[in-house]
């Protein structure tokens, strides 16, 4: 066998230490970055749970605001309900009115042709028996 140099021994040993140097530092930089990740986790947990707040806050108030919204209009469906059934029923009594009037305006009418035609024939009747009393008249005179 042959016999290694005297200075392979000594720059495996450098090496080495250089290489566990290097894992030192990245270890280091690791444990650094973290570090700083777990502070900014933390920074940003109470700022999510400041959002998340918020947003809670502004449901619940959007929430009531809907609500208000949907008691106004049960309100308004209810008067408007209660309008349009009130409109009904002036309608239908306007509609028997009509119907009423309509009768009368009708048994009037009929009440006034019959009025006119007793008339007529009572002018027929009145001027027939004048004629008949202006015929008497003179026979009266003369006799």
């Amino acid at each position: 066998m042959t016999a290694i140099p005297a200075w392979v021994a000594p720059t495996i040993a450098i090496a080495l230490a250089v290489m566990a140097a290097c894992l030192l530092v990245m270890g280091g930089v690791a444990l650094a970055i973290g570090l700083g990740l777990r502070s900014r986790t933390r920074v940003l947990t109470g700022q999510l749970a400041t959002l998340a707040a918020d947003a809670r806050a502004v449901a619940d108030r959007l929430k009531a605001e809907v609500e208000g919204y949907v008691d106004l209009s049960s309100d308004t469906r209810a008067r408007l309900k209660g309008a349009l059934d009130a409109v009904q029923t002036r309608l239908e009594d306007l509609d028997s009115l009509a119907d009423v009037l309509q009768d009368e305006v009708e048994e009037t009418a009929l009440s006034a042709a019959s009025l006119l035609r007793t008339v007529r024939r009572s002018g027929a009747v009145l001027g027939a028996a004048r004629r008949a009393v202006r015929r008497r008249r003179p026979a009266e005179r003369e006799g």
